[in-house]
C-alpha cells in the first residue's frame, strides 16, 4: 500500500471541542430561526480553529445556510475591505451579485468602486464622483450590509471571516456596522 505525504491526514472525530462545537451549532440554530448571531473564536496558533469551523460549516450547509468566507493574510492589514474582497470574488458570492443586479441597482456606483471587476455599472450610471471620504464610507457600508442581510432574507447565511487579526481597520468597523444590524 502506498501512502501520500503530500495529503494532510484529518482526523474524522474532532476530538476536545464538543463544548465549543455545542456553542457553535446553537449559535447557527438561532440564526436559522431568524435571530442574526456573532461569534468570536480566538486563540493561539494551530489550536484548531480552522478546523472547528469547518465544523461549523459543514453543519450549517447541512442546514441549508449559504457559506460565505473571506480571509485575511499578513499582507492585508494595509489593503481596505481585503477579507471582504476576498469575499466577494469568490465565485458564489460573485454569481450572488450578478443575480442580484436589482438588490444592488440602488448601490451599483458605490459596489463598482469596490469590485469593478465583479459588479459592472449599468449604461446609464456613471461612477460616482469623489466626494466626502465618511459619507463614501458609509454609503459603500450600507452597500454592502444590504448585500449580506438581503441575502439572509433568503436563506440563512454563514459569513466566517477567517484570520481576521491582520484585517485593516475599515474592514474591522464595517463587521462592527455589519453585526448591529
Amino acid at each position: 500500500m502506498t501512502v501520500s505525504l503530500h495529503k494532510p491526514i484529518v482526523c474524522p472525530i474532532l476530538i476536545g471541542r464538543t463544548p465549543e462545537l455545542t456553542d457553535l451549532h446553537s449559535l447557527i440554530e438561532q440564526a436559522k430561526s431568524g435571530g442574526g448571531q456573532v461569534g468570536l473564536i480566538s486563540g493561539e496558533a494551530g489550536i484548531g480553529k480552522s478546523r472547528l469551523i469547518a465544523e461549523a460549516k459543514t453543519h450549517a450547509s447541512a442546514q441549508g445556510f449559504l457559506l460565505l468566507q473571506g480571509n485575511c493574510f499578513p499582507t492585508d492589514s494595509s489593503c481596505p475591505y481585503a477579507p471582504l474582497l476576498d469575499l466577494l470574488r469568490s465565485s458564489a458570492a460573485s454569481s450572488l451579485i450578478a443575480a442580484l443586479t436589482s438588490d444592488v441597482a440602488p448601490f451599483a456606483r458605490e459596489l463598482h468602486q469596490l469590485l469593478p471587476d465583479v459588479v459592472h455599472l449599468p449604461p446609464d450610471l456613471t461612477p460616482a464622483s469623489s466626494t466626502d471620504p465618511e459619507q463614501e464610507k458609509r454609503r459603500l457600508f450600507t452597500a454592502l450590509a444590504q448585500f449580506f442581510t438581503g441575502q439572509a432574507t433568503k436563506q440563512p447565511v454563514l459569513l466566517i471571516i477567517e484570520d481576521i487579526h491582520w484585517s485593516d481597520d475599515t474592514s474591522l468597523e464595517f463587521l462592527h456596522y455589519l453585526a448591529r444590524r
